[in-house]
């Protein structure tokens, strides 16, 4: 079977392979689909690597160019459609992560050419285009209801959130909700180990650190909002940390932190390996996630798997993850920092245990097993049992 996958994704391209840390999860997922996948994506030119080792020989890889015009994100490029349609016509099914400008084309192209599809609904393009500039907020409205319209008719849909997303992108066909977070969690002495590192660091007088993962260039992720509140906790007497990791330019960021003389307290550290994540996030004594837009963001169960006391913005999947006590209003600096002074020492440990046993539902066995029962069903809707 010739299984044509779509994704907004960037990965990397050193020129002569390509690298992600989460393609080749997604693409092993759909192997289930068919050995012979073809993926759709954006990729980036860099001169080292951040990322894994896309193996050239499990997937085919074509390189679609990034829509930055207003007149492109709507109507898409004459060279660009022409390779879709080309590739759908080529492919027994499609599977389509959205939100995605040619991902909507790829959904066109399927029902026109009667091709089975399935689609992944993995964020909100109005609350990510609404929080990006003020070319954001022209395409917002438009690719709202593209979305919208797109989704409406979807034979089958895997939402990466409980309610959120499928509330505001309903569909008629079958779905599942399955997060695409791709973990081990419940791992043995995760929960020991910070539980004492939690006794440990109060007893050495360390001052909490907070951190983020997240894409250190774009607005929405909102690590400005925290910085501003580590500015207004200092004028307070009350000493934090936060710690920034994610890809892209520093340079925004850096140039806030200068500005409000936070050099000391708070570091910009730029992308990790793969393999290097959960030991940020044991570093970490609370996790924030500030967004103005997700879906269900990974790193907070990434950081909840590892014991992390967290904070997050209410928007999304984040109040199906934290108790509201732990919520603020999205880009609200005055509640970021009441939530920071409102930690009493006994938290730590409590939320440990809690944010450990709620990441436990979101492990990937679990999440795995129930996706693979869900393409199967997809797949034999169409083709019968093999």
């Amino acid at each position: 079977m010739r299984v044509l996958f779509s994704t907004m994704n960037t990965i990397e391209f050193d020129g002569k392979y390509y690298y992600s840390n989460a393609i080749p999860d997604m693409y092993r997922r759909y192997q289930v689909l068919g050995k012979d996948i073809t993926l759709l994506c954006h990729a980036k030119k860099v001169d080292k690597a951040k990322s894994q080792l896309i193996d050239p020989d499990a997937i085919k890889i074509i390189i679609i160019k990034k829509r930055n015009t207003f007149k492109s994100r709507l109507a898409g490029s004459g060279e660009t459609n022409k390779i879709l349609l080309e590739e759908v016509r080529k492919a027994d099914m499609c599977v389509i992560h959205t939100p995605s400008s040619y991902g909507n084309k790829v959904i066109e192209y399927a029902k026109k050419l009667n091709k089975p599809y399935l689609t992944v609904i993995c964020g909100c393009p109005w609350d990510s285009l609404w929080n990006y500039d003020w070319r954001g907020k022209m395409l917002a409205p438009f690719s709202y209801l593209s979305m919208k319209k797109w989704q409406r008719d979807a034979p089958y849909s895997i939402y990466v959130t409980r309610y959120f997303l499928q509330g505001r992108y309903p569909t008629s066909g079958k779905w599942i909700n399955c997060s695409n977070v791709e973990m081990q969690t419940g791992l043995p002495d995760v929960l020991e180990t910070r539980l004492a590192n939690i006794e440990e660091r109060r007893a050495a007088g360390r001052r909490p650190r907070i951190g983020t993962a997240a894409a250190i260039d774009v607005p929405y992720k909102g690590q400005e909002y925290v910085i501003r509140a580590l500015a207004k906790l200092k004028q307070e007497g009350i000493d934090m940390e936060y710690h920034m990791i994610g890809g892209g330019s520093k340079d925004r960021l850096q140039a806030i932190v200068d500005s409000l003389g936070l050099g000391d307290r708070v570091f910009i550290h730029g992308g990790l390996p793969h393999d290097k994540v959960a030991e940020f996030y044991d570093d970490m004594d609370i996790y924030i996630q500030p967004s103005k837009q997700e879906g269900l963001p990974r790193s907070t169960i990434e950081a909840m798997s590892r014991g992390c006391l967290c904070f997050g913005s209410a928007i999304a999947g984040i109040p199906e993850l934290l108790d509201k006590e732990h919520l603020f209003s999205k880009g609200n600096v005055s509640q970021i920092v009441q939530r920071l002074k409102a930690i009493k020492p006994g938290d730590y440990a409590e939320q440990a245990r809690r944010n450990y046993d709620v990441a436990k539902e979101y492990d990937r066995d679990v999440l795995n097993e129930r996706r693979r029962k869900f393409l199967l069903e997809f797949k034999e809707a169409y083709f019968g049992k093999e």
